[in-house]
Order: C-alpha cells, then structure tokens, then sequence
C-alpha cells in the first residue's frame, strides 16, 4: 500500500473516531473536531505530495493536538486510541516508504586482470616475446 492510501484510510479511521465528538452543543467540541481534521488534512495534502517530512511534522501535530483534546475532556480516551492506531499506521507505511534500501558492498577482487605491462606472451610463441609484434 501506498503512503497516500495509507493517510487516506487512516485519515478515514480517524475521522470515523471523532464523529460524536462534536455532536453536542459544547462549542469546545466542536473546535477540537475542526482542529483535528485540520491536521488531518496537511497529513493527507504532504502525502498527496510525497513530502515525506512534512508528513512526519504533520502526525507529530495532529498527535499532539489529539492529546490536548484528551487533555482538556473534549476527545474521549476511546477516541484518542483510535486516532493514535491511525497515526501508527501511517507512520508505519511511512518509515518502510522513506527507508532506504539496503547498500551491498562487493570487496575488489584480489585477482586483478594483468595490464598490458604485465603480458608475458605465452600465446603458442616459443620465447618471451613481449607480443608487441617485432624485432
């Protein structure tokens, strides 16, 4: 899977969370809803970009904006789980996208080919003619 279709089925998961979050009249509710798919929304617009460290920056908004939502009694500890299983996903798919792949080292080999300098005929010529044609 891909890392925008990571973000956007998360994005999904976590929106889903915080559906009844604002259901009420609390307006503080309401605020942290907005706030949240906020962040949500620059993780979904870095990764439509594949720009991978504002992806990164971004959930590490959206994390601590899910905590002081929590914090402050607006997001349920239901809700900041859901959230946060969300963000671990894509981090995950993040982490295996940005890793580089792994680099093979091949040692030079201790039998080098020999230069031109270190021919020694031997081509069915009797003698040790350097091969260079003529005397």
């Amino acid at each position: 899977m891909t890392i925008t279709r990571t973000v956007i089925a998360a994005t999904l998961v976590a929106s889903g969370a915080m559906t009844a979050c604002g259901s009420g009249p609390d307006r503080s509710a309401a605020a942290t809803v907005a706030q949240l798919r906020d962040d949500m929304r620059s993780v979904a617009a870095a990764a439509a970009a594949h720009n991978y460290p504002a992806v990164a920056g971004a959930l590490r908004v959206l994390d601590a904006d899910a905590a002081a939502a929590r914090a402050n009694g607006t997001l349920s500890v239901d809700r900041l789980a859901a959230i946060r299983a969300a963000l671990a996903t894509v981090r995950a798919d993040l982490s295996a996208t940005t890793t580089p792949p792994a680099t093979v080292t091949v040692a030079p080999s201790t039998n080098a080919p020999p230069t031109k300098g270190d021919h020694k005929g031997g081509h069915g010529h009797k003698g040790g003619g350097g091969g260079d044609g003529g005397d």
